[in-house]
């Protein structure tokens, strides 16, 4: 998961009053920051102003690791039990239905439900995968089962009506379940976060910018290696600061 992830620098700028001709105002900077997914770049042409002189920048958002879903991911979702057998021995699943709402945040409600009396049982649980070894590990009301996990889909989300076969022991019995898939999963539990830019500035103003508000600003990269968004803007002195500074703030939500 990328959540929550801010990225934030500043340019200090410092003001001269003298607008003597010659003076060199074109020693360009360039400051940059990363985290898990993107490079943050501000480039200022200068930071030696006065107050006739604005200084040029461009902040740019680049990334540079390609983002993935979770390989938990095809868990996901609610489950309904479609079969059942222990130790080889098939069970009546139409008399005690089970149904497993599995979170994204590992944790889980079991419903069992008792068609002859009408009881239902709720209980909740928490839950971590090793996709790499194909194990999921839930912890239930005190109990810890490690559960041998397999799919009749690839693909990071099973559809509806997919399965998910479960094979583990407990009490010294073998269990084989196979869950069915019993409500469409939102892709947009595994897409990738919206990212946000904003530039301020203190002891000038930002004119010239090239986005309609220099807060907030969606930045909405292709899952591409050195995609990019850049904005321009210009830093504007004010008569009464001595010093100046230009933050700039990524954040991922």
């Amino acid at each position: 998961m990328h959540r929550n992830l801010i990225l934030f620098f500043s340019i200090i700028i410092c003001f001269v009053t003298s607008c003597e001709e010659g003076f060199d105002l074109n020693s360009g900077i360039t400051l940059s920051e990363k985290n898990e997914l993107y490079t943050l770049e501000l480039n200022v042409s200068n930071n030696v102003t006065n107050d006739l002189s604005p200084v040029h920048f461009s902040a740019n958002v680049i990334r540079h690791l390609n983002y993935q879903i979770r390989s938990d991911s095809r868990l996901i979702g609610y489950w309904s039990i479609y079969a059942l057998t222990i130790d080889g021995v098939s069970e009546n699943i139409a008399q005690f239905p089970t149904d497993y709402n599995i979170y994204p945040d590992q944790t889980f409600d079991k419903i069992d439900e008792n068609t002859i009396t009408g009881e239902i049982l709720y209980s909740s649980g928490g839950w971590t995968a090793d996709m790499t070894a194909g194990t999921v590990t839930t912890s239930l009301q005190g109990v810890t089962t490690i559960i041998n996990i397999s799919f009749d889909h690839d693909g990071p989300i099973i559809p509806l009506d997919g399965y998910m076969i479960w094979d583990y022991e407990k009490d010294g019995h073998a269990y084989h379940e196979v869950l069915q898939k019993a409500v469409t999963t939102d892709p947009n539990l595994f897409s990738e976060p919206e990212s946000h830019l904003s530039i301020v500035a203190t002891g000038g103003t930002i004119e010239g910018f090239t986005e309609p508000s220099v807060f907030d600003i969606l930045i909405a990269l292709p899952n591409e290696l050195n995609s990019s968004y850049e904005v321009l803007g210009s830093f504007v002195p004010s008569f009464d600061y001595s010093e100046g500074n230009i933050l700039v703030k990524l954040l991922i939500d």
